[in-house]
């Protein structure tokens, strides 16, 4: 089961609205250690990497990961994802259906009253010209087009849609995909406003989607499952991962290298666009997100805080 969902299960049911308000908070009397907390979200918002997770720790450093500082939010509801739509302006979701938003690339953030109704918020993207979208438990989809600022609810795909949603990524031709539970696989041609409902090759929980420098869709989620498609995902082909643990995230390198990363220190490597994966040396850590930095830096978060490894996917 992926960490995102243990998470989720963990504060499912427990409501907690964020409301508006504008008063800077106090400052903290204490700093998190970036190794020794859980974190599920990871950004770069052009000037800063800034990374959430749980009790609402929310931490910045600058694009070298270098001098992670702790910064206080309004909540103590475990974060699950983060955005920015510009160097200044992110969003940052999590349980209870919190929704913080800054305007000064994560140094303050002011929670925003939804229509998330207390379910878990797990992700959020940046969708370009205003818009961003939010999402989560049982159907919980969320839309803004003024870069956070009001949010609206609307369906996805139909309207007693109730699956919990994993992850929705930009595709090259503008289009967006969407990958949730029980097999749910969704594309939008309209920048989140609509969902169309795409056959599925796996009709259990997929947590996360990668579109690869080929143009193939990669699909990936509970018990090892790996899916490509060449075709828009029109047609799937399942790929060998020789595991039964879950994959939460995915990231291709500038080398082209593809990583495939999991629970209980998972991590898996594609050199031919993803016709076969390879088993790497653990992580030792269950890990949720992962980018790359211009220094070929491969950073990861998780069970464990920060992860730094190395281009090739191993270990520094």
């Amino acid at each position: 089961m992926s960490i995102r969902l243990l998470d989720f299960l963990a504060g499912a049911g427990l409501c907690l609205l964020a409301t508006a308000a504008h008063a800077e908070p106090p400052g903290l009397d204490y700093q998190v250690s970036p190794n020794h907390v859980l974190l599920l979200g990871l950004a770069n918002s052009g000037q800063h990497l800034v990374a959430v997770g749980e009790r609402g720790v929310v931490m910045v450093a600058d694009q070298q990961a270098q001098g992670w500082i702790t910064v206080r939010t309004q909540t103590t509801r475990t974060l699950c994802g983060v955005a920015f739509a510009n160097a200044d302006v992110g969003v940052a979701v999590g349980h209870g259906g919190v929704l913080l938003r800054t305007e000064d690339g994560g140094r303050h953030w002011t929670a925003l009253e939804t229509a998330a109704n207390g379910d878990a918020l797990l992700g959020v993207a940046a969708m370009g010209e205003g818009r961003m979208a939010a999402w989560g438990a049982f159907g919980l989809y969320l839309l803004s087009k003024d870069n956070g600022l009001t949010w609206e609810r609307l369906p996805v795909v139909e309207e007693a849609f109730d699956r919990h949603i994993s992850r929705i990524i930009a595709l090259a031709d503008g289009n967006w995909l969407l990958v949730g539970e029980s097999g749910t696989l969704a594309q939008s041609r309209d920048r989140g406003e609509t969902w169309q409902a795409l056959a599925s090759p796996y009709a259990g929980s997929l947590f996360g989607a990668q579109q690869l420098r080929n143009g193939d869709l990669l699909i990936y989620g509970m018990r090892g499952n790996l899916w490509v498609s060449s075709d828009g995902g029109q047609t799937w082909s399942q790929r060998d991962s020789a595991t039964t643990l879950a994959f939460n995230g995915a990231v291709e390198l500038a080398s082209g290298r593809v990583l495939v990363f999991g629970n209980s220190g998972l991590l898996l490597a594609s050199d031919d666009q993803g016709h076969s994966f390879t088993a790497l040396p653990s992580t030792h850590a269950s890990l949720a997100k992962a980018l790359e930095l211009d220094s070929g830096r491969l950073l990861a978060v998780g069970d464990r805080g920060i992860t730094s490894l190395i281009a090739t996917g191993a270990h520094p």
